[in-house]
């Protein structure tokens, strides 16, 4: 979460918000955070299979 984090320019909070919370967080950091995922490799938790 850290290395996301530092290549969105947000902290780890906000970060864990995009993942548990998205709703609270405006569109455009939660977009960059989710860049910053995509660029790490990282997957955001999905459903059920």
């Amino acid at each position: 979460m850290k290395d996301v984090a530092a290549t969105a320019g947000v902290s780890v909070g906000t970060v864990s918000n995009v993942v548990n919370r998205p709703a609270i967080v405006e569109e455009t950091t939660r977009n960059a955070v989710t860049d910053a995922m995509d660029v790490g490799g990282c997957r955001r938790p999905g459903g059920a299979a």
